[in-house]
């Protein structure tokens, strides 16, 4: 597990000394950096003198894992549940991650939401062009959508996904009037994309507004019989975010 972290940048594999600049390693049994290395100074009577560093320093500081009492394995279990379990999970929660205190594994998804939502606002794209396919959908945060997710609050969100590239944008949505998501596609799509939608009426534009438009009736699949089209990954993008307990 350290190794991975350690790959994927989430820990340092080593540090800089700030007493003497020495490369410290990382104890991946520990979790520490320990610099114990003999420099010469000179005092003030500008006579050499052997000192020893003595610097202990937690890897945990600075990190994603910072700040907390609980140990890497359990917060990376806790990610973990929060990115695979399905609903209903608050049973499995518990178990799977060997935290009594149902406190703190919501305090610790409610961190996963706002990386998520971080994430998302900060990669955020225009999207689309001639040749390539948009799956676009929205979601309302605080009621049940196709039955296959529950959600929290009371805001509608709008998202995209360009199929082959998995560029996204996702942003908040005051309503789901056809002016409002029309305005928001142009916004965010380019002109002579194909973009894969469900049968909401106010989509029903977008023929006419330079787009080629597909559906998927979600009431009943995820996948159009007819056309083969999918818009499954963009709903998986917004129920990432506000997904809860």
């Amino acid at each position: 597990l350290i190794e991975f972290l350690i790959k994927h940048k989430l820990l340092a594999k080593t540090i800089k000394c700030k007493k003497c600049g020495n490369d410290i390693n990382l104890n991946t049994e520990t979790l520490m950096f320990k610099c114990r290395r003999r420099y010469y100074i000179k005092n003030d009577h500008k006579k050499r003198i052997v000192v020893r560093c003595n610097i202990d320093v937690i890897a945990k500081i600075g990190t994603w894992f910072c700040n907390s009492n609980l140990d890497v394995g359990t917060i990376c279990r806790l990610v973990a549940c929060f990115l695979m379990l399905q609903h209903p999970r608050q049973d499995r929660k518990q178990i799977e991650t060997g935290i009594a205190s149902p406190t703190t594994i919501v305090d610790w998804f409610n961190f996963c939401r706002e990386v998520c939502v971080f994430w998302a606002e900060k990669n955020s794209e225009k999207l689309g062009g001639s040749g390539h396919t948009v799956e676009i959908d929205e979601a309302k945060i605080g009621k049940r959508k196709y039955n296959r997710d529950r959600l929290v609050k009371d805001q509608w969100i709008f998202g995209g996904y360009e199929q082959g590239s998995k560029k996204i944008f996702i942003v908040p949505l005051e309503d789901r009037t056809e002016k409002t998501l029309l305005e928001i596609i142009k916004e965010w799509i380019l002109p002579g994309t194909t973009i894969v939608s469900d049968c909401w009426k106010s989509y029903d534009c977008l023929n006419n507004e330079g787009f080629q438009h597909l559906t998927v009736n979600h009431s009943y699949n995820f996948v159009d019989p007819d056309t083969g089209e999918k818009c499954l990954k963009v709903l998986i993008y917004i129920i990432l975010i506000i997904k809860i307990k």
